[in-house]
């Protein structure tokens, strides 16, 4: 009995190195067109999003895919997010950042 649940962990072992180096291999970098150099800095688009937004102040920026296109995501201090086409500098998307003590439910459970 003992030397059968030895064989039987013996085997399980064998089978999580096997099966961990089989997904820990290394595997060969591909070409992607989502890993393309943005042709508009960042520095221009958050030119451009506060020359359409004046009186605003840029809080943060990231590099994201919008409609599988690059596009700097501008913050703004109001809470507006503005998207900026990272190859034809173009606004093409814009949102509106949630303000969770305006939720009734919430507004008791958020901090002053």
């Amino acid at each position: 009995m003992i030397i059968k649940q030895a064989i039987i962990a013996a085997c399980g072992i064998a089978a999580l190195i096997i099966g961990g180096n089989w997904l820990l291999r290394n595997k060969p970098v591909q070409a992607s067109p989502h890993n393309t150099v943005p042709s508009v800095t960042m520095v221009e688009a958050i030119e451009k999003v506060l020359a359409a937004n004046p009186g605003t102040a840029a809080i943060d920026v990231n590099l994201e895919h919008v409609n599988n296109n690059l596009a700097w995501e501008v913050e703004l201090n109001n809470d507006l997010e503005v998207y900026i086409d990272a190859n034809t500098k173009e606004i093409v998307k814009t949102e509106q950042g949630w303000n969770l003590t305006d939720v009734p439910l919430l507004a008791n459970w958020m901090p002053n």
